[in-house]
């Protein structure tokens, strides 16, 4: 079951799938073990959109997505946060739906954010 976890603020973290790397549950068809879900969702912008937390994890934006200054959200978007949704593809693919944009996340190999923006 997949689940949309809220923290300070409304910062979102999905607990978006389960990852059969030798736990039980039911086979997935598609590559990863991973079965796609879409849920709401919801990211922290405030210098753009560079990366996000999924099931406690850091997973980063390919490529990141600013505004024209290129340190903000993109134009339209809500500043800290923008709602959308976020469908988990595969283990290392996620993708985040807001007014008209796409944003592709992947794993962050180090499990830490590009940077901290305050």
């Amino acid at each position: 079951m997949h689940r949309l976890m809220r923290g300070p603020r409304n910062a979102a973290v999905l607990a978006a799938a389960l990852i059969a790397t030798g736990c039980g549950g039911s086979a997935s068809s598609q590559e990863g073990g991973v079965e796609p879900s879409s849920t709401p969702f919801s990211i922290y912008t405030h210098c753009g959109v560079e990366n996000t937390r999924i099931d406690g994890r850091w997973w980063h934006a390919k490529p990141s997505l600013y505004d024209e200054r290129g340190g903000g959200p993109p134009a339209g978007w809500g500043d800290p946060y923008q709602e959308g949704t976020l469908t988990v593809e595969s283990a290392d693919r996620a993708v985040f739906d807001a007014l008209g944009k796409r944003v592709v996340f992947v794993p962050a190999p180090d499990n830490k954010p590009v940077r901290v923006c305050r």
